[in-house]
């Protein structure tokens, strides 16, 4: 990963965002049927209806290590971890789902689970399920407001893939206060936020889009010992007005990555005495591999990547499984 330089305040500037308004002081973003979009901005306290959000519950419903005294965005963030950690070891199944899960449900004064709502981003019912059915397993307690009983309304949410079983804002935090980080200790983290990038539309917005870029922008000047073949003829007909380098590259690290976690082969790309650079066939194969990704990922419109005409051709070949002759001859 030495071969390049990541420029990730440029990419996230450069690719249009999405509007987000402002939620109000005291105020959160509530799943609502009853709303036009399905979600509706409410107040942490909904005296009337007798509903407390967790943000200023006094004891929340369920097994938690937060201290006591925190501010709001401290008990949202502690919560909203302790919560997912209980989820997880429920999950039945392994998931194969690859991007976001949003949760959001009540406990009731008797510790009971009511409007319970799973959204996966993309949709997914069988994810939503294994979610909803691991959520009904886990133990709750009435939550408390001061010293009276009272409904509590809860949120968490899930990122996929993750070996580490938690958010990427969560491990790149972590990884950046590591006084002296090994590679090895972080690869896997790299790989899945590598898969997370090319299994969802650019969103440059997005809390876990941005941390994925982070992690990996993280090791980009440092010695991971698989380098990544930039130059070739297709890297230099990409456009980097949408970024399409910077994908490129990432596509050849996660191909990279891919051989060596799960088929334990290793493809440097060091040069190798008495071979031309280009012509080595670690170069080629990553190379290819990483086209592969990178062309199956822009040639969906949803993901919001611009495809170039010179692109195009290659688009094309590899349509007609022809993407090799393309590259190299």
């Amino acid at each position: 990963m030495k071969k390049y330089k990541l420029n990730i305040l440029t990419f996230l500037l450069l690719i249009p965002s999405f509007a987000i308004g402002q939620i109000p002081k005291g105020h959160f973003l509530d799943a609502d049927k009853t709303a036009e979009r399905g979600y509706k901005v409410k107040p942490f306290k909904q005296e009337k209806e007798g509903i407390y959000h967790y943000a200023v519950l006094t004891e929340l419903p369920f097994e938690n290590n937060c201290e006591s005294g925190l501010s709001e965005k401290e008990q949202i963030a502690c919560s909203e971890k302790n919560l997912r950690n209980l989820i997880y070891p429920k999950l039945t199944s392994k998931l194969n789902f690859k991007g976001n899960v949003y949760v959001y449900l009540t406990i009731t004064e008797d510790a009971q689970i009511t409007d319970l709502t799973v959204n996966s981003y993309p949709n997914s019912e069988s994810t939503n399920d294994l979610i909803e059915e691991a959520i009904k397993t886990v133990e709750f307690k009435p939550g408390k407001f001061e010293n009276e009983i009272v409904k509590s309304r809860l949120w968490t949410s899930f990122t996929f893939p993750s070996s580490s079983k938690e958010l990427f804002s969560e491990s790149f935090e972590k990884m950046e206060q590591d006084e002296n980080p090994e590679y090895k200790n972080y690869e896997n983290l790299i790989f899945d936020a590598c898969n997370y990038i090319f299994s969802n539309p650019i969103y440059p917005n997005g809390t876990e889009f941005i941390a994925a870029n982070k992690i990996i922008g993280f090791w980009k000047n440092r010695d991971t010992g698989l380098n990544i073949p930039i130059g070739s003829d297709f890297y230099k007909v990409l456009t980097n007005q949408n970024q399409q380098q910077y994908l490129y590259m990432i596509a050849m690290m996660n191909y990279s990555l891919d051989q060596k976690i799960n088929y334990n082969r290793i493809l440097e790309c060091k040069p190798k005495e008495g071979q031309k650079y280009s012509e080595q066939e670690d170069v080629k194969e990553v190379q290819l591999g990483g086209a592969k990704i990178l062309l199956e990922f822009i040639g969906n419109e949803k993901n919001n990547v611009p495809m170039s005409s010179k692109t195009e051709k290659y688009y094309k070949a590899y349509e007609k499984n022809k993407l090799d002759k393309e590259l190299f001859e």
